[in-house]
């Protein structure tokens, strides 16, 4: 079976559809955006400066954002990883790293916690990965 093989006019005219179609996912996004926006300032309005939903107290963003985040408070992440590997002494995996993390206290709601650490862990000023899934501190240079 042969392949068959689109020629520049055709592919010109595929792309132009998709672009034509890209603009009108645009437009109707911006109109939904305007459409939340409108019934944030609705829902503000009404709450008359009672917490909302998260904790917030009657005004909501103008724009929306892609994910909602607390701040942390208290010592970060990278701190908490430091700590269990300074302590282990030797190297350790992401997933054993996780739950002594966990064990040491730090506070996390996280539906993939294991996600987050290993995510932490990829960053090379303060962890260096030895093979897949295992990491140890980095050796600093002012040490």
């Amino acid at each position: 079976m042969a392949l068959k093989f689109k020629t520049i006019r055709e592919l010109r005219r595929e792309l132009t559809v998709k672009e034509a179609h890209l603009g009108k996912l645009q437009k109707r996004r911006a109109a939904l955006i305007k459409e939340l926006q409108s019934l944030d300032r609705e829902i503000t309005s009404l709450a008359g400066g009672l917490p909302l939903r998260g904790g917030r107290v009657g005004r909501l963003p103008a724009t929306i954002p892609a994910v909602v985040r607390r701040r942390a408070t208290g010592k970060p992440l990278v701190k908490y990883i430091e700590d269990v590997l300074g302590k282990a002494g030797h190297s350790m995996r992401a997933k054993d790293v996780a739950s002594a993390v966990t064990k040491a206290g730090y506070p996390s709601q996280a539906k993939d916690f294991y996600g987050i650490v290993a995510a932490t862990l990829r960053d090379k000023k303060h962890f260096k990965r030895l093979r897949r899934g295992v990491y140890t501190l980095a050796k600093k240079s002012g040490n």
